[in-house]
Order: C-alpha cells, then structure tokens, then sequence
C-alpha cells in the first residue's frame, strides 16, 4: 500500500481540524483554521520559490508529498482551505459530516484503488474506489448520527453519494476543496427543506 504516512495525515488531519474547530467555536475556530490555511500555504509557496528548501522538504516529508507535487501545490493548502470553508459556509454539524467524508472516504477510495481498482472510471479514478468511498463516508455518517448530531439517513447518505461523485468528476479543482464545499451545500439544503 503506497504512501500510508500521507494517508493517516489525510484522515486524521481532517477529523481534527474539525474537532479543532468544535471545541475552540465558531470565531476562534474560524481564526485558528484560516492561520492554518496561511501557514500551510506559506510554507508551499516557500518550498516552490526555493530549491534548497523544496529539495529538503521532499526528502524529509516524501512519505506525505506525492512525486506529481514535487513542484507544484500540495493538496495540503486545498484540504485545509476545504475544511475552513465547509466550516464557514454551513453549520458545524453539516461541516463535521463533510469534512469526515473526506477524511475517511477518500482515503477509503485511494487504498481500495490502489489494491483493487481494475475498473478505471475517470483517469486513475476506478469504480472500486469510488463503491469504497461511498460505503465507507455512509458509515462515518452514520455513526456521526447516532453519536452525535441526529440527521434523517437520507441526508448523509446523499452526502457520501455526492462527495464520492465530486471527488471523481474532473472539474479542474483539487477535490479536497470540492468534496465538503459540494456536500455540504447539498445536505445544508436538504436539511433546511425539511429531511
């Protein structure tokens, strides 16, 4: 299995920064999460501007960056700027469902891919990995809502369902921007309409 520090980064990164914001509230956690995204930004802009440190990052940190990121943007600014923005556009218990679909679905979709993703659907996207991602961000659902925050099942099922079609279409983004700011809409709204 290739690149599993990047995928316990990817998981946990994104369940805590959720948690993060939970616990310090809604300013605070705007704040501490937008400083994050600054941070994170910096520091891969720093990397690309200077060889030296770009050089030193990747032998250090290689386990994290992908060869195909060696010179360009992380996903790491993208993940963090999905998560702020999942948090700042909807309410916490619909941002805490969009951010664990991406934590824990994609992450699903890329081991199950790896291993078992004969079927290709869109680029190195395969149908093994999006069923994975869908089963595993429905059971992150609903433990959520059982645990949690009670939604109508219908609600984090389409969640899922969504966040594993966005993270397969090509539309020009990085899908850890686009997988919580797109689920999220969509379930904000259902809920809001009554499911």
């Amino acid at each position: 299995m290739q690149k599993i520090g990047r995928k316990i980064y990817h998981m946990s990164g994104g369940l805590i920064m959720v948690a993060a914001y939970a616990a310090l509230g809604r300013t605070s956690g705007l704040a501490f999460l937008g400083g994050l995204f600054l941070v994170a930004t910096a520091i891969d802009v720093a990397r690309l501007k200077t060889p030296a440190f770009n050089e030193f990052m990747y032998a250090h940190f290689s386990r994290f960056i992908r060869e195909s990121e060696k010179d360009r943007l992380t996903g790491t600014p993208w993940y963090v700027l999905g998560v702020l923005l999942a948090a700042a556009l909807y309410d916490l218990p619909v941002a805490a469902y969009a951010v664990a679909f991406l934590a824990c679905g994609d992450v699903a979709a890329t081991t199950v891919g790896e291993r078992w993703g004969t079927i290709k659907i869109s680029g190195v996207k395969s149908l093994q990995g999006t069923l994975a991602f869908i089963v595993v961000a429905s059971l992150v659902g609903m433990a959520i809502s059982m645990a949690w925050y009670p939604v109508s099942p219908a609600v984090f099922l389409t969640g899922a369902l969504v966040a594993a079609i966005v993270e397969i279409l090509p539309l020009g983004l990085d899908d850890n921007l686009t997988v919580p700011v797109v689920s999220g809409v969509v379930m904000e709204a259902m809920i809001a309409s009554g499911f």
